[in-house]
């Protein structure tokens, strides 16, 4: 333990960078807390990344701990964000959003303890140096006091300067994975996050607890698994969770193969490129086992419907045949698929994906019209020859006298009706 009191300075201008709410709320929750002896600690991403000297590319979450009753301080946090804030009585905690984007919670300090693999804690109200011993890393078992008597006190138990120095993901005890298997996927983020590792011995405990993966309920593997996706660097998280096989400890046959991380650009993306990749067994238990939503499934039926095309698209030949084909095929399955394939299929798909946008057809509905085409069904079919001469390059958008030849068939072939 050592006095920073040039940290508070530090965390001050870190919120003031990002959140003039935030930074006025921190102050008001600062001189309450004082002003009625209650003790009140920075934990969490923000000190964290402090520490580090990262510069965060993503909305404020401010994590504040109160070792005492937080009650008397949700009224700040209404004032501060319009509203009251939410709050979850079996953890102790509030949390509010400002109306700028960011957040702050509170959290009262306590205890927890697992009764079975995978379940939620159960909890108790205790010190900050015993809340800092329930936290995932080493990394996060650090706080810094604002108020009272330890104002200015770095608690640094578990070595988290040591490991922050080094950005290294490290758990505090060889069960924490069993306790909390969405731990792994934390480990993940966070390694991804920090542009860190994860330790070897932490590693090996991965291995260990893996499985345990399996007793969580699909809910809250998805909502973890969510939260990977959507972090700045999900390509990094995503390479984290290959090497810690957490696909595999949650669905034995579900794997994150490593081409997979060139289509993961985004959440639609990634699970389009399992459905592109994932045998169907494997398919068919995803929805189940991972938690998916609507729209993710979308995106893995998708994949897996291109997937079946995948040969058949290797042996078109005419442009516009293939074409037809992706026709309709959303985006996310399309980019992942030219990213994936190799061979005559990959080709297609890119082929297709850099052309698509310069079909415009030089002939329109209303000029087939002119050219004495009656309403009906032939107009939708001229056009559709118009776009194949266009693929096939039978046709050329920006040759006038390839046009009015084209133009002159379409008028004799109706006159001859």
């Amino acid at each position: 333990m050592s006095a920073h009191p040039n940290l508070i300075d530090q965390l001050r201008g870190h919120i003031a960078q990002r959140s003039e709410a935030a930074l006025a709320a921190f102050e008001a929750l600062c001189e309450v807390s004082q002003n009625e002896g209650i003790d009140v600690y920075a934990v969490g991403g923000v000190l964290r990344d402090i520490l580090i000297g990262l510069e965060a590319n993503r909305p404020l979450d401010l994590d504040l701990a109160v070792d005492g009753d937080p009650s008397i301080l949700h009224g700040v946090l209404a004032q501060a964000a319009g509203q009251r804030p939410s709050v979850h009585d079996r953890f102790g905690t509030a949390r509010a959003q400002l109306p700028d984007g960011s957040s702050i919670d509170l959290a009262r300090t306590r205890s927890e303890t697992y009764t079975s693999p995978g379940a939620l804690p159960v909890v108790a109200v205790a010190s900050i140096d015993v809340d800092l011993a329930r936290r995932d890393f080493t990394i996060h078992s650090v706080a810094l006091a604002l108020t009272v008597a330890r104002r200015g006190e770095l608690i640094d138990p578990f070595g988290a300067a040591r490991d922050v120095r080094s950005r290294t993901i490290r758990t505090l005890h060889d069960l924490s994975f069993r306790d909390d298997p969405t731990r792994l996927i934390r480990a993940a983020r966070y390694a991804a996050r920090i542009g860190g590792s994860v330790a070897p011995q932490t590693r090996a405990e991965a291995r260990r607890h893996r499985a345990h993966l399996a007793q969580l309920t699909a809910e809250r593997f998805g909502d973890a698994w969510r939260l990977l996706l959507q972090e700045p660097d999900a390509v990094a998280a995503l390479d984290w969770a290959r090497r810690l096989q957490i696909p595999q400890g949650r669905l034995a046959s579900w794997t994150l193969p490593a081409a997979v991380l060139q289509a993961a650009e985004s959440p639609d993306m990634f699970w389009s490129s399992v459905g592109l990749t994932q045998p169907e067994s494997t398919v068919r238990l995803l929805p189940q086992s991972v938690g998916l939503t609507r729209s993710e499934r979308t995106s893995v039926d998708a994949g897996r419907a291109l997937r079946r095309q995948r040969r058949r698209l290797g042996q078109l030949k005419r442009p516009s045949a293939i074409a037809v084909a992706l026709r309709g095929v959303p985006d996310d399955p399309l980019e992942a698929a030219a990213r994936l394939w190799d061979g005559p299929s990959g080709a297609a798909v890119s082929d297709f994906l850099a052309r698509r946008d310069a079909m415009q057809s030089p002939i329109s509905a209303r000029r087939i019209l002119e050219l004495g085409t009656p309403v009906g069904p032939r107009v939708g079919r001229w056009l559709s020859i118009i776009e194949a001469a266009l693929w096939d390059g039978d046709l050329d958008a920006a040759d006038g006298e390839a046009i009015a030849r084209f133009e002159e068939r379409i008028r004799l072939a109706d006159d001859d009706r």
